[in-house]
């Protein structure tokens, strides 16, 4: 029967080269379990085919080499020592030497060696095998990226090892009566760079594959050859309807993995025609979604609860309602063929400092989480150097900061359901928006410890000042986007400004392409929303006032205006930041001056007015 469609993508490579090949290298998705099909010689068609399981690589390769007419497999780890299968049941580990006609005389001794877990008399054994013309033969060699720290600085007592390898694959014997088939031998290693890049570089007789996780495919044939075992009582299994999705939701798991789904589904008796919520709580670890508990009335009141908080920005906050209100609904992936793991939402505020942008952000997650501590923010001005990116996703095993984690990575696997802001993205180095771009198109990341996190239950926030300033041509930054301009000169000009930063000067329009039309340009903070953010910053003194000292605030409407006019008109273009430090300047601190001097400290009533353009307290 045609193999192509039933083996894995690496298996397939594998036969193709292995009558081609001497020395193979397996790397990748190694410490999987794997589904095979025993039976592939005999079956007639797919249907007749059985898919046996094996719990490692080793079962995997013993039983294939063997089905594709290898007489004798042998298998080392420095660990269990050697051992030996064979399609002739009078050979074995024992008399393996004599069976084969070994010549060199020293070949028990490298054999009774290598069963003591001596990995260079291992090598020596198999150069023996590798060279023997009798029978067709397999070495499997595993752990190789054990046995050195630095694969291109080897030890003086290693590399004697390492070209008993080489000499071995040259040795191979290959059999004219087995159609062109050679003796072969496989290394099993974590990464293709844990080995000597001169073994490979240039050398016709080595193959390196890639094992990589279960393609759409295989998924697709593990949900109906192991359906049966997810719990699925009291209801019909919706088996076609399941089978459609089941693929798309997968998306990246090993065997494993998908193992752990069935053992979720009967440990927590979760029916499997709910596949979507088994996947979340493997993936997130919790069985209630924060989006779908969401109350109805909390997300119909909103924009006035993201109102209070942000002001004048009535375009910010529709948008950001209109994906409150799709998350709710489970409509996030309305628009696709498939089930998605794309993050729930995404947004990019851009425009002047100071008017909302993270205010918005972390209202959006009191609004959703009742957690204002839901919003997990990065400052990307501290991920501007060439390792950013290591920041983020952590560093491989081996290399320094491993042990750390992936500050982002670590962020989301403990608050999968969350805001996810990143604050000023053009200040991140390049190599950070390759990260962006494998979260917006996957909604997942694969930090340095091989772990998968998921973006799917976050909402991803963007902000950035471009197109705010601008280079004049003399290398010097002026201001480009001004207060004098009207809303729709503002929009324009940021939004051209930050097509041209991903268009030109990053050199990635894709990335400027995965935001789509979520972005949101905010406005000045102008005078009438400045005399409700004054209104908005003293009522929240007059309240603290009176909790703490029992103290009335009394402010008076005449006073807010000549508040503004006195003390914050001419510094709106800071935004409502800028306001807020002028009440901090000229309230708040002379408030506690007048306190402090007057003793009058609680239990009292105390006011403030505007008198010949100074602030008095009385």
């Amino acid at each position: 029967m045609e193999t192509k469609n039933i083996f894995p993508a690496w298996l397939q490579e594998f036969k193709r080269f292995q009558a081609l090949k001497s020395q193979l290298f397996l790397f990748g998705n190694i410490y999987d379990c794997y589904y095979f099909p025993v039976n592939y010689k005999e079956a007639k068609d797919e249907s007749e085919l059985k898919y046996a399981k094996f719990n490692d690589i080793k079962e995997l390769l013993q039983k294939y080499l063997l089905l594709q007419d290898f007489e004798v497999v042998s298998y080392f780890d420095v660990i269990d020592g050697i051992s030996l299968t064979s399609s002739d049941p009078k050979i074995n580990i024992d008399n393996v030497c004599t069976s084969l006609q070994l010549k060199n005389r020293d070949a028990e001794a490298y054999l009774k060696n290598a069963k003591a877990k001596k990995l260079d008399d291992a090598v020596a054994f198999y150069r023996e095998l590798m060279s023997n013309t009798n029978k067709l033969t397999a070495c499997i060699i595993n752990f190789a990226s054990r046995f050195t720290s630095n694969p291109n600085a080897l030890e003086e007592t290693i590399k004697p090892t390492y070209l008993k390898m080489v000499k071995a694959a040259q040795e191979s014997y290959a059999f004219s009566n087995k159609e062109g088939m050679r003796n072969i031998i496989v290394f099993i290693c974590d990464k293709l760079n844990d080995v000597p890049a001169w073994m490979l570089i240039e050398n016709p007789l080595t193959k390196e594959i890639n094992i990589s996780k279960p393609g759409r495919e295989e998924r697709e044939r593990f949900f109906f050859q192991r359906n049966a075992l997810f719990y699925s009582e009291g209801q019909e299994p919706n088996l076609k309807e399941i089978g459609k999705i089941f693929p798309d939701l997968t998306e990246g798991f090993p065997n494993r993995e998908l193992e752990n789904l069935i053992t979720i589904s009967k440990q927590e008796k979760i029916h499997m025609n709910k596949m979507k919520e088994i996947i979340e709580l493997f993936k997130y670890g919790l069985r209630e979604n924060p989006w779908e508990k969401l109350d109805y009335a909390k997300v119909e009141e909103a924009a006035d609860e993201l109102r209070k908080r942000v002001l004048g920005q009535e375009k910010a906050i529709e948008k950001a309602v209109e994906i409150v209100r799709r998350s709710k609904l489970g409509l996030d992936s309305i628009d696709k063929t498939r089930p998605s793991n794309k993050p729930k939402g995404v947004l990019f505020f851009a425009g002047p400092t100071g008017t909302g942008k993270t205010e918005l952000a972390k209202s959006i997650a009191e609004l959703i989480f009742s957690d204002e501590d839901a919003m997990i923010r990065f400052d990307m001005s501290e991920y501007n150097d060439s390792n950013s990116d290591v920041k983020l996703i952590g560093s491989p095993p081996g290399y320094v900061g491993y042990e750390a984690g992936g500050q982002l990575t670590d962020a989301i696997r403990k608050k999968p359901f969350s805001i996810l802001l990143f604050d000023e993205i053009e200040k991140a180095h390049p190599k950070v928006f390759d990260k962006f771009l494998q979260i917006l198109d996957d909604g997942r990341l694969t930090d340095g410890k091989g772990e998968t996190v998921y973006f799917s239950q976050s909402l991803i926030v963007f902000t950035s000042n471009l197109g705010m300033f601008k280079d004049d041509g003399s290398g010097k930054r002026t201001q480009y986007v001004l207060y004098s301009d009207d809303y729709k000169t503002i929009e324009k000009k940021i939004k051209d400004e930050i097509k041209t930063f991903f268009g030109s000067t990053l050199n990635r329009p894709e990335i400027f392409n995965r935001f789509g039309d979520n972005f949101v340009v905010f406005d000045y903070i102008r005078p009438d929303i400045a005399a409700k953010i004054i209104v908005k910053n003293l009522n929240v003194i007059k309240t603290n006032l009176k909790k703490i000292k029992n103290i009335d605030f009394a402010y008076t409407n005449e006073f807010i205006a000549e508040f503004f006019k006195q003390c914050a008109d001419d510094n709106l273009e800071m935004g409502g930041r800028g306001i807020v430090n002028r009440i901090e300047t000229h309230i708040k601190n002379g408030l506690t001056n007048f306190m402090f001097e007057s003793r009058k400290v609680e239990n009292c009533t105390i006011s403030v007015k505007v008198v010949n353009s100074k602030i008095v307290f009385e």
